[in-house]
């Protein structure tokens, strides 16, 4: 947790921070590899190719353009903008409990929802296939754009549980 510290300034004490990079990149693969199942789990149970497609398309693309303009993102840079240097040393967590913490609760919930789609309508899952694939697609933005301001910087970027931290 980040408690208080002298002139308002937080002190980390006993909390693993996050390392904003590997926050965005590690989900990548287990979106894109969700995403493509779905899609030929869909045209396995008998969704035409080019329904199939279009639906996935569909759907990467109508969840992809909010997501790459949302305010959330807008205030994630903006926190970058206000990131407070890491004076302490601090644990990082795991490279998988970032990732599971990457994948809760939209990665999961989508897929859940894709499973019984697939049960139930084979085309809506496609759908849901492709708004999986629009996460996965803006996590690698995100991601490459954390990269690029870490490499222009040579700092790196920590994500805390109210505060951005730059190391």
């Amino acid at each position: 947790m980040v408690a208080a510290g002298a002139g308002g300034r937080g002190a980390i004490e006993n909390k693993r921070l996050v390392e904003a990079r590997a926050n965005a990149l590690l989900i990548v693969p287990v979106r894109g590899a969700l995403a493509l199942g779905g899609l030929a789990a869909a045209r396995a149970l008998g969704v035409s190719p080019g329904a199939a497609l279009g639906l996935f398309a569909f759907g990467t693309g109508i969840v992809l353009f909010p997501l790459l303009t949302s305010r959330r993102r807008r205030l994630f840079w903006a926190a970058v903008a206000e990131a407070k240097p890491l004076v302490e040393e601090a644990l990082t967590e795991s490279r998988l409990r970032t990732t599971i913490r990457a994948a809760y609760p939209s990665t999961f919930g989508l897929t859940i929802l894709m499973a019984i789609a697939l049960a139930a309508d084979p085309e809506l899952a496609a759908f849901l296939a492709g708004t999986i694939a629009a996460l996965g697609l803006g996590a690698a933005i995100h991601g490459a754009e954390v990269v690029l301001w870490e490499q222009s910087r040579g700092r790196r970027l920590l994500l805390g549980p109210d505060d951005v931290y730059v190391k």
